[in-house]
């Protein structure tokens, strides 16, 4: 795979969520289903759902589907999500849409595209390892940029695109949700559970250094 793709700004979508919460992947949709079940106190992240439903409807059905949602207060170093850069569903064909009200996140974008191929590339954190070698500043890394995109735009990454959780942000509250579509179970501890399905799910624990979110081994 190439990578050091741009995500597809899908527009702007003006919600503006006021409670605070930590949500990390909460299975919203099931393989097989039209029906979403979003919790009461999810809704206002409805149109963000709806949008991602109308742009893959067919994997919307198919898929799990998943909802990552976070209002936080956010200061120093502390952005609430992973730092360092790296790729959603890594090694996959995930896709993740994500939305920011404040605070964008940072896309490593390359005209020419590069390969970690030859790199151990298991996990999330190699990325950032990789990035910092010099052959892969020599070889890969000679035409790239950092682009953002306007607060409350929609975005949709697949693996290719490499990102990382903003470093340079101002103190205040900030608001983060991204929707998942995967045809694996999100089945590591941890995740959020979602009253409105019956799920028996046997969850595993989580490893810090993990890419993928329903594989521990």
């Amino acid at each position: 795979m190439r990578y050091g793709n741009l995500p597809t700004d899908l527009g702007l979508v003006d919600i503006s969520p006021k409670e605070m919460m930590f949500h990390m992947y909460m299975p919203i949709s099931l393989p097989g289903s039209d029906q979403v079940y979003l919790p009461e106190h999810l809704e206002v992240f409805k149109p963000l759902v709806v949008k991602a439903w109308e742009d893959e409807r067919e994997r919307f059905r198919e898929e799990y589907v998943y909802l990552t949602a976070k209002t936080l207060w956010v200061s120093g170093q502390y952005i609430g999500n992973r730092p360092g850069w790296h790729s959603d569903g890594f090694g996959t064909n995930d896709l993740n849409y994500i939305w920011a009200d404040r605070a964008p996140t940072d896309f490593l974008h390359s005209r020419e595209g590069f390969e970690f191929e030859g790199h151990n590339c298991d996990h999330f954190y190699t990325l950032c390892d990789i990035m910092e070698e010099d052959t892969w500043r020599r070889d890969c890394g000679r035409s790239w940029s950092i682009k953002q995109f306007a607060d409350k735009h929609l975005l949709k990454l697949d693996p290719s695109v490499i990102h990382r959780s903003p470093v340079d942000f101002e103190d205040g509250m900030r608001s983060f949700a991204k929707v998942s579509i995967s045809p694996d179970q999100y089945n590591l501890e941890g995740n959020a559970s979602n009253y409105l399905l019956d799920l028996d799910w046997k969850m595993k624990p989580r490893n810090v250094d993990r890419n993928h979110p329903n594989k521990r081994d």
